[in-house]
């Protein structure tokens, strides 16, 4: 886990903090499922690209171009 650092808006600040003591959390845990929630997604559909991206690299002979993959599947775009 990497360490960060953040400026809020005060009354954004005072209202983290409130709902973190209502959920008996830490107001970085409050953040960190904000932030898994919003962006989750997002960061898994970048790490994805980037493995793809290295695989490729590593072997670009395991890989068909587009054409040939619409010649294969008969596909006419």
């Amino acid at each position: 886990m990497k360490r960060t650092m953040i400026y809020l808006p005060d009354e954004t600040h005072q209202g983290l903090r409130k709902l973190a003591f209502e959920a008996n959390t830490s107001l970085a845990e409050l953040i960190r499922k904000a932030v898994q929630a919003v962006y989750g997604e997002d960061i898994e559909d970048i790490r994805d690209m980037e493995e793809a991206i290295a695989e490729y690299k590593a072997h670009p002979e395991s890989f068909v171009s587009l054409d040939e993959l619409r010649r294969r599947k008969k596909v006419n775009v």
